[in-house]
C-alpha cells in the first residue's frame, strides 16, 4: 500500500496481506463442497506477530513549527510507544483462540472454512485440507478467547462488510493486565489475509512457488496513546476539552481498499467515523493523558504536509483521524482550537494501521494562533450582519458567508408573509419568536470532516452562528447567520417561542453552487428564449442550470418553457458523474416527505444502516424521530421527526405544495425555485391515443415528456419507454444500457444518464440523477440497494387521498404517473418558478 509502513517479513516469498475487523452474527458456516476441484492436506505453524512502534529515532527531522522545542504555540510529536509486557513477553494472547482458516478462490469465492474451537498453542504445526488451486486467497483468524459468534459468510466481498463494535475492545485492557470482570488480551482478535497463494500437495506456496515460513497473525486493533501539556503562562485561558476525533465507529476484519490521491487508504471514507473521546471533566483533563484501542484508518500520504507545521486540514487526507485540544478564555471572549492530525512519524504520514503502537504528546504553548493553520480561533461575539436576503425555506450560502432575513416574512406568502405566523399586522404570543438556534448540521465530508456551521459558544448560546434582532417587531425582526470556510454541506436552524417550542425552521444549503434562473421578461420566441437559456448558464457558479427536451418545455405553452431546472438534488454539493465514493455521497443531497419543508439525511454508504450523518450544535451525532404526526402544527414544531402512519393519516398535507399553482410557504426550494408540477394525473391519460402524443396539451406539464415513448401496449401513460438508448445508467466506472434490469449499485453516487442531444455526458444537457436510498414510509431506508430514482413533483394524485405523484425511473422506463403516499422520503429536484399555469 502506497506510503504505508511495513515491518517483518513473515512469509518468505513476500506474501502481501491486509488487516482490518469485523464482528459477525452467526456460526461459522459448513465448507462448501467443490467435487471438481482436488483436495489436499497441508501443514501450518502459526504464531502472533510482534506489535509495531509507530515511532521511529529517525522518522522526524523536521523541527518548524515548534516539534521538539517550546518555543512555538502548538508543538505535536509520536514519541516511542511505552511497552507493556504481559504474558511473559510482550503484550499478546497466550494461545491463539477460536481459530478459523479459510481459503478463498481468486474471485473471492469461500471454498474451504475449518475451525480449530478453543485454545491452540502458537507454533503448533496444524494440518488442514484445502483445495488444490494455483492463485487463490487464504484468511486466517483468531477470533479471540470465547468469542463463537463471528461468522464470515462466503466470499471475500461479505467478510469486507462484516463489522465488529467498539464496545467488545473497550473491555479489554491496553496496559496487558487482566479487567475486574476477568477480560485481557486473550479476547483480542488477530488476523492474516493472504492474497496470492498456490496450494499444492508440496504445501503453502507463493504463486512464485516459494514455501512459506511460520504465519504471523496480526492484532486487528491499532494502540494509541495521546498526551497533552498545558503550558500557557496566562492564568485566563484554562483547558476546556480534549478529544480524539474522526476515527472510524466499528471495526473491520478484512476492509476494502480504495486507491486515492493518497495512495492505497482503507476503511473506504465514507463509513461512520466518531469521536472517539471527548473529555471535559476535570479530572479527566489533568490526568494528563489516554490510552484505548482504536480501528485502523489508513488514510495514506500526503506530500503537502513536508513538516507537522504543515499537517493542517487543508493538507490532511479525507477522514484522516486527529485530536485537538480546546481552550476558554472567557475574559477574552475566545476559544482556541488546537489540532493535530495523527499517524505515523513520518510527517506526510496519516496512517493509523493494526498491530502499531502509537503514541503522540501535544502541547499547548502560547495563544499566537496567527499564522498557525493548526490552531483555530472561534469567535464568540453574536453574529450581525448586514446582507439581507429573501426569506424561503431554503436559504443558499457560499461558505464564509454570513446572511440576515425577517423570519416572519416569506417570499412564497400572501403580501410577503409567513401566513402561519403572522398575517402582517399582529403576531400571537404562541408564534413570537424568542430565540434561534442550530438544530442540526452536518460535516463537509459527508461523514467526516468539520461541522458545516461549526461549535456554539455553548449549549444554551448559539449567537456566534445564529443571532436575532428586534425579533418582536413584524418588520425590522431579522435572523443572523454565519458560515465558516468549509466544502459545504447542510444544516437546519429553527425559531423557539418563549415556551420552547419550535415556530418555524429553515434548510441552510451551503455550497459554491449559485444557480440563475431565465430573465423570462425578455422571452418572446425561441430566439430569444435560447439568448436566455444561455445568460443564464453563463451566470451560473459552481455549476449548471439545465433544459430538458420535450413538448412541455420546447412548446410555448409547456409549463417549463420559461425555467431552468438546476443540475443536482436539493442539498447535493455536487452534481453529475462521480470517480471517488465521498464526491458520489455528496450528489445524494437530502429526502423528503411530500408537502413538507423540512429536510432528511440521506444513507451515507448505499445502506439501510443509519450512519451518523448529522450532529448537533457542539458535534454530538444526532438521529431523527420516527412517529405519527396528526396535524400541521406537529410537522412544524418537529421538524427532525419523520412522520409514520397509515396511509390515509391526514392526508391533507398533500395540498401544502399547490401542484401547479403558486408557490407555497411549505416549498423546500430556494427563493425563486420550487418543487416541479406534473400535469398529468391518470385519470386524464385513460385511453390516450399514441399518435396524438405531442399534440395533447396534458403532456405540456409534464417534465419527461420527451426523455422517451410509451411502448403503445398499456392504455395509459404509466411509464416512458427510452429511445435511441438515451437514459443509461452509471455504476461509478461504466456506463450501460438500461434495456435490461439495472443491478444493484455498490458505488454510492450511481445512478441514471439522460442524453438529452448527442453531445454526450459531457455536454450541457446530460442530465444525471443519483440513485439514492428512499426512507420507507416507515422512516427506515429501503432494504435493499437502490436502483430506482424518486423525484417528488408538486401535484397530487388521484389513486389515494393522501397521495402524490412522483417522477420514477427504474430499469428501462421512466413512471410519470406514479400516485404514492407522501410519507415517503423521496429527492427534491428544484425548477424556477416561472411554470406556465394551465389555461
Amino acid at each position: 500500500m502506497a506510503g504505508m509502513k511495513k515491518k517483518g517479513i513473515y512469509l518468505i516469498m513476500s506474501l502481501t496481506f491486509l488487516m482490518g475487523t469485523t464482528a459477525c452474527e452467526n456460526e461459522l458456516g459448513v465448507s462448501p463442497s467443490h467435487p471438481e476441484e482436488r483436495q489436499v492436506t497441508v501443514s501450518l505453524s502459526l504464531g502472533f506477530a510482534n506489535e509495531e512502534d509507530g515511532y521511529t529515532a529517525t522518522g522526524r527531522t523536521d523541527t518548524r513549527g515548534g516539534d521538539t522545542s517550546q518555543g512555538g504555540a502548538f508543538s505535536a510529536q509520536p514519541v516511542p510507544a511505552v511497552r507493556t509486557r504481559g504474558n511473559g513477553g510482550l503484550t499478546q494472547p497466550d494461545h491463539l483462540y477460536e481459530l478459523r482458516i479459510l481459503q478463498y478462490d481468486s474471485g473471492g469465492s469461500l471454498k474451504k472454512s475449518q475451525s480449530f474451537s478453543g485454545a491452540t498453542d502458537a507454533g503448533k504445526k496444524l494440518t488442514i485440507t484445502l483445495n488444490a488451486l494455483d492463485d487463490c486467497q487464504l484468511v486466517i483468524v483468531a477470533c479471540g478467547e470465547g468469542n463463537t459468534s463471528l461468522s464470515f459468510g462466503n466470499s471475500i466481498s461479505a467478510l469486507q462488510k462484516l463489522t465488529m463494535d467498539k464496545s467488545y475492545f473497550d473491555a479489554i485492557p491496553t496496559d496487558g493486565t487482566t479487567s475486574a470482570t476477568g477480560v485481557n488480551i486473550n479476547k483480542m482478535p488477530y488476523i492474516l489475509h493472504l492474497p496470492h497463494v498456490k496450494v499444492t500437495d508440496a504445501g503453502i506456496q507463493s504463486v512464485d512457488g516459494a514455501h512459506d515460513a511460520r504465519l504471523l497473525l496480526k492484532r486487528l486493533a491499532a494502540k494509541m496513546t495521546v498526551a497533552w501539556n498545558n503550558n500557557l503562562t496566562d492564568k485566563n485561558y484554562v483547558l476546556k476539552e480534549v478529544r480524539f476525533c474522526q476515527v472510524p465507529a466499528v471495526y473491520r476484519l478484512l476492509p476494502a481498499s480504495t486507491q486515492t490521491e493518497w495512495g492505497m487508504t482503507y476503511p473506504s471514507a465514507i463509513v461512520e467515523f466518531i469521536d472517539y473521546f471527548r473529555l471535559t471533566d476535570a479530572a479527566d483533563l489533568s490526568a494528563g493523558s489516554k490510552t484505548l484501542w482504536i480501528p485502523a484508518n489508513a488514510r495514506g500520504v500526503s506530500a503537502a504536509a513536508s513538516s507537522s507545521y504543515y499537517r493542517t486540514k487543508e493538507n490532511a487526507p479525507d477522514a484522516a483521524s486527529y485530536a485537538e485540544v480546546v481552550v476558554d478564555n472567557a475574559s477574552k471572549n475566545e476559544r482556541l482550537y488546537y489540532r493535530a492530525y495523527l499517524g505515523g512519524d513520518a510527517p506526510t504520514d496519516f496512517n493509523l494501521l493494526e498491530n502499531t503502537d502509537y503514541a503522540w504528546t501535544l502541547n499547548i504553548n502560547s495563544t499566537n494562533y496567527r499564522g498557525d493553520g493548526r490552531i483555530q480561533l472561534l469567535d464568540q461575539t453574536p453574529v450581525i450582519s448586514t446582507n439581507l436576503v429573501p426569506t424561503s425555506n431554503c436559504l443558499m450560502m457560499l461558505p464564509g458567508t454570513n446572511i440576515c432575513f425577517n423570519p416572519y416574512k416569506h417570499e412564497a406568502g400572501t403580501n410577503g408573509w409567513n401566513t402561519y405566523l403572522t398575517d402582517g399586522t399582529a403576531l400571537s404570543a404562541a408564534k413570537t419568536i424568542d430565540h434561534v438556534r442550530v438544530l442540526w448540521q452536518t460535516k463537509d465530508t459527508g461523514t467526516s470532516g468539520d461541522l458545516v456551521m461549526g461549535y456554539v459558544v455553548d449549549t444554551n448560546n448559539h449567537t456566534n452562528l445564529v443571532n436575532t434582532t428586534d425579533i418582536n417587531d413584524l418588520n425590522s425582526a431579522l435572523v443572523h447567520v454565519k458560515v465558516p470556510v468549509t466544502k459545504g454541506g447542510n444544516a437546519v436552524i429553527e425559531a423557539v417561542n418563549a415556551s420552547n417550542v419550535t415556530v418555524w425552521s429553515w434548510h441552510i444549503w451551503i455550497s459554491d453552487y449559485v444557480p440563475v434562473g431565465l430573465d423570462a421578461s425578455r422571452i418572446t420566441d425561441a430566439t430569444t428564449r435560447d439568448v436566455a437559456i444561455g445568460n443564464a448558464r453563463r451566470g451560473t457558479q459552481g455549476g449548471a442550470v439545465q433544459v430538458y427536451q420535450g413538448v412541455s418545455w420546447t412548446d410555448p405553452a409547456g409549463a417549463f418553457y420559461k425555467c431552468v431546472i438546476m443540475d443536482r438534488n436539493l442539498g447535493a454539493t455536487k452534481a453529475g458523474m462521480q470517480d471517488n465514493q465521498i464526491d458520489g455521497r455528496r450528489t445524494l443531497g437530502l429526502l423528503y416527505q411530500g408537502g413538507r419543508k423540512d429536510p432528511f439525511f440521506a444513507a451515507a454508504d448505499g445502506t439501510t444502516r443509519e450512519t451518523k450523518t448529522i450532529f448537533d450544535e457542539v458535534g454530538e451525532p444526532l438521529d431523527i424521530d420516527k412517529m405519527k404526526l396528526t396535524t400541521l402544527d406537529q410537522l412544524v414544531q418537529r421538524p427532525l421527526t419523520f412522520c409514520t402512519g397509515d396511509n390515509y393519516q391526514f392526508s391533507d398535507i398533500s395540498y401544502n405544495w399547490n401542484g401547479d399553482g403558486p408557490k407555497t410557504i411549505y416549498d423546500p426550494c430556494p427563493k425563486g425555485w420550487r418543487v416541479p408540477s406534473n400535469g398529468i394525473t391518470q385519470s386524464k391519460l385513460i385511453g390516450y391515443n399514441p399518435s396524438i402524443f405531442n399534440d395533447d396539451g396534458t403532456f405540456k406539464y409534464c417534465m419527461w415528456i420527451g426523455f422517451g415513448a410509451n411502448d403503445g401496449t398499456t392504455g395509459a401513460l404509466e411509464s416512458i419507454k427510452p429511445k435511441f438508448n438515451n437514459i443509461m445508467f452509471y455504476n461509478g466506472s461504466t456506463i450501460s444500457s438500461i434495456t435490461g434490469a439495472v443491478q444493484e449499485p455498490d458505488f454510492v453516487g450511481s445512478g441514471f444518464i439522460y442524453y438529452g442531444t448527442s453531445e454526450g455526458p459531457d455536454g450541457d444537457k446530460s442530465i444525471f440523477f443519483p440513485a439514492v436510498s428512499l426512507r420507507e414510509m416507515g422512516g427506515n431506508y429501503r432494504d435493499k440497494k437502490n436502483n430506482t430514482v424518486y423525484q417528488w413533483t408538486s401535484e397530487r394524485g388521484t389513486k389515494t387521498t393522501s397521495g402524490m405523484m412522483i417522477y420514477q425511473i427504474q430499469d428501462n422506463q421512466i413512471s410519470v404517473t406514479h400516485p404514492i403516499d407522501w410519507k415517503f422520503g423521496f429527492s427534491v429536484r428544484c425548477v424556477q418558478d416561472n411554470i406556465q399555469k394551465k389555461p
